[in-house]
């Protein structure tokens, strides 16, 4: 029973918190536990997003439905009164998620912009009220756009004199483009709807994800990867597009970014290294994508770990 009761705080030692003023709150969470986890937390009235980085594991939420989250997806969730959670998370396997909560105070804010309507109907359209007929969830892939702030929020490398101003912009940016990945799902034709991916094929479809993260320096083709993953490459295109909303060849770039800018944030990898290690022959060709990606150039960024 002790061992229970120190389940959250060894959890909550691993959120770091910052407040960037009156109404957000952001948490980033990097926790790697070291046996089976299941995490109880409550959140007062809110609304909430979330980015899931790297890792997977499963929430029961007030309702007591079940949410399986993995790497690249993203939740919405509203709530007018507190909830609760409970997250299970497997042994020796890295989370890291930002996590984004909104205070009625906030929302109040924003009450004459365009966003308000906007919510409003997601609020209006949800299938999932896990908090009640006025609460909402939406589960969806993380665009590549969502993915990049949610990078940027985790790294922040911000003076800290400008540091609560850029989270605070870079919150609400997050929100805007939630909001704006979910907006056409509900103008969607119900015929159009994409069918649910069977069990078999999405644990298929996940072992194709492996294989790119196992190998970012490897040029996979489709067939390869598909033989891989024992699929056909209709299903490995389809379904890896419906489950993390990128096609294969984007979700191996961006990743391989992702992995550059680990390396050249906390290695002594020279950038020709990091180009090697990430799949790229052309270095100018790297280089244009890192800049699209970040803003800056694999130097600059590189410098930057230096800064005070």
């Amino acid at each position: 029973m002790n061992n229970l009761r120190s389940i959250p705080n060894q959890f909550e030692d691993t959120r770091h918190q910052i407040c960037t003023g009156p109404g957000i709150r952001i948490s980033h969470i990097d926790y790697t536990p070291e046996q089976y986890r299941s995490v109880k937390s409550e959140s007062p009235p809110c609304l909430a997003l979330c980015v899931f980085l790297e890792g997977s594991g499963e929430s029961i939420i007030a309702d007591r439905s079940r949410i399986n989250f993995f790497p690249d997806q993203a939740l919405l969730f509203a709530s007018p009164t507190s909830s609760c959670s409970e997250t299970n998370l497997p042994a020796h396997q890295r989370l890291r998620a930002i996590e984004i909560h909104f205070t009625a105070q906030t929302l109040e804010q924003i009450q004459g912009m365009q966003i308000q309507p906007m919510l409003q109907r997601l609020a209006a359209h949800a299938k999932q009220r896990p908090g009640g007929a006025e609460s909402f969830l939406y589960q969806f892939p993380a665009s590549a756009a969502i993915r990049a702030v949610a990078e940027h929020i985790f790294r922040q490398r911000t003076p800290e004199g400008v540091q609560q101003l850029f989270l605070h912009s870079k919150a609400l940016e997050l929100l805007s483009l939630m909001v704006d990945a979910l907006l056409p799902l509900l103008e969607a034709p119900q015929s159009a709807e994409k069918p649910a991916i069977q069990r078999r094929d999405h644990k298929k479809l996940d072992r194709a994800r492996e294989c790119l993260l196992s190998r970012l320096d490897h040029n996979w083709s489709l067939a390869e990867l598909a033989h891989a993953a024992n699929l056909n490459e209709r299903k490995l295109k389809e379904g890896f597009k419906t489950l993390f909303g990128n096609s294969v060849h984007a979700y191996l770039q961006e990743k391989r970014m992702q992995a550059a800018a680990q390396m050249l944030s906390s290695t002594e990898l020279s950038i020709t290294e990091v180009v090697m290690q990430t799949g790229y022959a052309n270095p100018s060709h790297f280089s244009k994508l890192f800049r699209r990606h970040f803003g800056m150039s694999p130097r600059e960024f590189s410098q930057l770990k230096t800064s005070p």
